[in-house]
């Protein structure tokens, strides 16, 4: 009866909390998870077992564009984000840049969220909770932790090259967190990247060093890469952003946060959205076939799934994962032609530019016409008349390696995918769609992304969600991330998001 009191008399157990972790790995294609499988174990890429397929039903497959998609549950058209960079009342924008949003030691820099028009999985769990749980996003790209976070996000980090530090904005907090790392690049200032598993690079990537490859950052051709020489410098900044240093830094401040916000074990249930872009500086300027984007990747595969290891010790059943990736890359060219594949190539961005310069001054009178092409694409310089703009996409029909030229006032007629990738005011004045494994690029470029197809636009989708198991589905829509999360979250999807969640309960 004394024991039966004291027992009713007794404060319920305080809930533990809950961790939902989004990881998007910038450039990891569902073909290099199927290529590496065996090279990742048995419980596969950082211990997230079988990859499902999930496909952007868009033509523009760039980092902001398809961070945004993944954020929001909603594609160009609603969310406004058509590339890294457009066009706002006809001065060029980088998709992050904000003056109202100095960043913290670089005060002359201003970056936000601001450009979305649609609100994240993030923010509608703040407005669905009324700010009970906490978002954190921590990304290499700023665009990456922005559009994934939200402008509603507890903290938005990026790596700041300009400084050598992890940074956010004033529109988040006035100063960095005490238990944010400082000065991380120090590790790296004499750092020589060499091969951590030579042997099955050996075997997987015979030839040291693929033709065309266009190393930046003084890394040389092949290795080893004197990642660090020496200086704490932007060159440096720079050359860890673009190598698997980034994967280290990048987990070392989540593993910061998830320790002093002390995440998912507050009694509340809290978000972190990781992004690691290692793979996509690499493979822009090794290409998909390189020893250097396979050593990223399995070195990723690693240093992830110990961080994952630790979480699911720590937090149990109580940890919800969910991993996928914002864009492939098509084969380099150079790579097809060693291989014997003929339908590819490269259609050079500066040649073109002068053969549609040409085209509309012999119609319509010499001058400088086209402005910029940019990802896909193509803004006129004003004024210009009407006719212009389809005289522009008559003579980008006739490129061999352009499949479409959509002028962005056409939009009615087209497909889905095309008019996914518009949004009005942004998207210049016709948008333009490559053939498969052709790309569009300057001469100094290395490989490149950016088109509808599988090479690009088909990436892998993992989970761990205990309680929760993919649906039957053959393929899943990158829309459906945005409700995925919102349904492990336990909230509404955000308003834009019309899709499914991937996931349903077992």
């Amino acid at each position: 009866m004394i024991l039966a009191l004291l027992l009713a008399l007794s404060p319920a157990p305080k809930a533990q909390g809950k961790l939902v972790v989004l990881v998007v790995v910038d450039q990891l294609r569902y073909q290099d998870v199927l290529w590496l499988s065996p090279q990742f174990g048995p419980h596969g890429f950082a211990g997230l077992g079988e990859p499902r397929q999930l496909r952007y039903e868009t033509v523009v497959t760039e980092t902001a564009a398809d961070h945004a998609t993944l954020g929001t549950g909603a594609y160009a058209d609603l969310n406004g984000i058509i590339g890294n960079r457009f066009w706002i009342n006809g001065a060029p924008h980088d998709a992050v840049e904000d003056a109202s949003c100095p960043i913290w030691g670089a005060p002359q820099l201003g970056k936000s969220a601001g450009a979305l028009k649609v609100p994240t999985a993030g923010d509608a769990f703040k407005l669905g909770t009324n700010g009970a749980g906490r978002v954190i996003s921590i990304a290499i790209k700023d665009r990456t932790a922005l559009f994934l976070g939200g402008p509603s996000a507890d903290l938005a980090l990026w790596w700041e090259f300009e400084t050598g530090e992890f940074a956010s904005t004033s529109c988040y907090a006035k100063e960095a967190p005490a238990w944010l790392p400082k000065h991380p690049a120090e590790a790296f200032k004499d750092w020589v990247w060499k091969p951590m598993h030579e042997s099955a690079l050996a075997s997987l990537v015979p030839e040291e060093r693929a033709e065309a490859a266009i190393p930046h950052y003084d890394f040389g051709p092949a290795f080893p890469h004197p990642v660090g020489q020496g200086k704490l410098d932007k060159r440096l900044y720079l050359a860890i952003r673009n190598s698997p240093a980034g994967t280290t830094l990048a987990l070392q401040a989540a593993r910061a946060a998830v320790d002093g916000l002390n995440l998912g074990s507050n009694g509340s249930v809290d978000y972190l959205a990781l992004g690691l872009s290692a793979v996509d500086g690499v493979g822009h300027m090794y290409g998909t076939h390189a020893r250097e984007r396979v050593d990223t990747i399995l070195r990723m595969h690693e240093e992830l799934g110990a961080f994952l290891d630790r979480l699911r010790a720590r937090l149990g059943p109580r940890l919800s994962v969910v991993l996928t990736s914002d864009h492939g890359l098509t084969p380099m060219a150079a790579d097809q032609k060693r291989l014997r594949v003929t339908q590819g190539g490269a259609v050079d961005l500066d040649q073109l530019i002068v053969r549609l310069d040409q085209a509309l001054s012999d119609e319509l009178g010499p001058r400088k016409w086209v402005e910029s092409i940019d990802g896909s694409a193509l803004s006129l310089k004003a004024p210009f008349p009407a006719r212009a703009v389809e005289l522009a996409a008559d003579a980008l029909r006739r490129e061999p390696g352009i499949w479409k030229a959509i002028p962005t006032a056409q939009m009615d007629g087209a497909d889905a995918d095309a008019k996914h990738s518009v949004f009005p005011g942004r998207s210049g004045q016709v948008l333009i769609v490559m053939r498969p494994l052709w790309t569009l690029k300057k001469p100094t470029d290395g490989a490149d992304h950016g088109s509808p197809w599988n090479d690009d636009a088909l990436v892998p989708l993992f989970q761990q969600a205990p309680g929760y198991r993919f649906r039957n589905e053959p393929r899943f829509r990158a829309t459906q991330v945005a409700p995925t999360i919102s349904l492990l979250l336990g909230t509404a999807p955000p308003s834009a998001a019309l899709d499914i969640p991937a996931l349903e309960r077992q």
